[in-house]
């Protein structure tokens, strides 16, 4: 007779410990509405575009050593995480940022890649373990937004992630079903960039699978802005479905400072106000092929000119 209690007693422990983001960012807040409630105390662009980063945490970077740098608390912070077998999966890239990530008050974009399993092998027991992950972020009060399977039209390409379109949303719906109910957790659905709009929409799960809509894309001319380059899809898929807007990562291709800089104004000082969707972006300050930074290792004159955007 004690076994039950303990179980009821477990269950209702777990719902006393759930609690709403501390500060909410898009949870409870109309995908497309011009109203900013909930208000977020975080870094926004001079257009008003909330504004996160992407930290280089490989060398050594984190998001409290940007918020020094800039002067701002992140609104948003992003890490990377893999699964690396179909047997399990622990979140250990994601959980060794809790701690900083909730002194910060940012919310937590996600990216969950299945690199050592296919989309097949994303049973409800590693959605399960997704799920187990992400509670412990969002019983901290940490608002998290689950970047399952990031660019899944690229990745396929190189063999990173293995699988068809139809397997990946298979795998997604998985996980949705998961995280569905978890207070503050939302599901961002992130394609690459593609040439054509057509190559996105098999890659689809519906909007009734979907909290977040968004696409990463590295520009390469300084003619570059957010009609020309993230129109088509803005059109396709947050203004057509109600969707929050996010763009997750984007800096430049090639790492020319001038472009870097034009890039920048575009997204954090241009006039976006005809995009209502658009909530939130998260610049990719990371070396990897390119130096994509605009903080982190700059001189002070290309710091200066950085955050002259966001004042």
């Amino acid at each position: 007779m004690y076994l039950p209690l303990l179980l009821l007693l477990n269950v209702l422990c777990q719902e006393t410990l759930a609690m709403p983001p501390t500060n909410p960012l898009l949870w409870f807040r109309e995908p497309c509405s011009s109203m900013d409630m909930p208000y977020h105390f975080g870094m926004r662009g001079r257009n008003g575009i909330y504004w996160g980063w992407n930290p280089d945490v490989e060398r050594g970077d984190n998001i409290t050593m940007i918020n020094r740098a800039t002067g701002y608390q992140a609104t948003t912070v992003s890490y990377f995480s893999q699964i690396n077998s179909p047997s399990g999966y622990d979140g250990h890239q994601l959980l060794e940022h809790l701690d900083e990530i909730k002194g910060t008050g940012a919310a937590l974009i996600a990216a969950v890649m299945p690199n050592g399993l296919s989309f097949n092998e994303v049973t409800p027991a590693i959605a399960a373990d997704i799920a187990n992950v992400v509670r412990q972020f969002t019983d901290q009060g940490i608002e998290v937004w689950l970047r399952f399977a990031h660019e899944m039209n690229w990745y396929v390409k190189p063999g990173t992630y293995r699988g068809n379109s139809t397997q990946f949303i298979k795998a997604w719906q998985t996980v949705h079903a998961a995280v569905k109910d978890i207070e503050g957790c939302l599901m961002f659905w992130n394609p690459n960039n593609a040439n054509t709009m057509d190559l996105y929409e098999q890659w689809w799960p519906g909007p009734e699978y979907v909290d977040i809509v968004g696409m990463d894309i590295y520009a390469s001319k300084t003619t570059a802005n957010f009609r020309n380059i993230y129109g088509g899809f803005y059109e396709a898929y947050a203004k057509k479905y109600q969707k929050h807007f996010v763009i997750p990562e984007t800096a430049t291709k090639p790492d020319d400072a001038a472009l870097k800089q034009s890039w920048l104004k575009a997204m954090a000082s241009d006039d976006l106000s005809a995009y209502p969707c658009l909530k939130s972006i998260s610049w990719f300050e990371l070396r990897k092929s390119f130096d994509y930074r605009v903080v982190m290792g700059q001189g002070n004159e290309v710091m200066e000119q950085s955050m002259e955007n966001f004042r």
